[in-house]
């Protein structure tokens, strides 16, 4: 009711976690990734869409479209951004990442962002990123189960990326 949205404020905390994290010397900032499944997701997607200081994101059961899934089903209050849909569809607004390493993860039971709009994300960010020359950097695990990290391959191109 005051104009902010729960994803911004969680949003910007994550940020503010880059802005500490950057602080410390063991920490290596060119080195520094997010991952995040559902809610998680949300919050890895749209930082890393923000801060070209997360270096590699991994987009873990969220990567879809608003109207295959946040707008088909009931979601968590932080899903909606109110007017989201006049500026870009959800790909559009992962596509920011690049030309920074993206990986998505997608469980062909996936009741809350089902693989059919999983797999039409993953194409638009296809087109993003090859318009981009970044096409190397995108990568995606559509694997057999649900609403859950995998993490069969996001894992080690994770630490490969980084």
């Amino acid at each position: 009711m005051t104009g902010q949205t729960l994803a911004g404020h969680r949003i910007y905390e994550t940020m503010r976690v880059l802005d500490y994290v950057t602080t410390r010397p063991e920490a290596d900032p060119a080195r520094i990734g997010s991952m995040g499944i559902s809610g998680g997701g949300l919050v890895t997607a749209f930082t890393a869409a923000l801060d070209e200081r997360c270096r590699a994101a991994v987009v873990s059961g969220y990567a879809s479209t608003f109207q295959g899934s946040i707008l088909d089903r009931n979601h968590c209050l932080d899903n909606y951004i109110p007017g989201i849909l006049r500026e870009a569809e959800l790909p559009d607004i992962i596509g920011l990442i690049a030309p920074r390493p993206l990986f998505i993860e997608a469980g062909s039971e996936d009741q809350v962002f089902p693989l059919p709009t999983a797999k039409e994300a993953y194409a638009r960010l296809t087109e993003i990123y090859e318009q981009a020359g970044a096409q190397k950097w995108l990568d995606a695990d559509f694997f057999t189960g649900g609403h859950e990290i995998s993490g069969a391959k996001a894992y080690d191109w994770l630490d490969n990326v980084l």
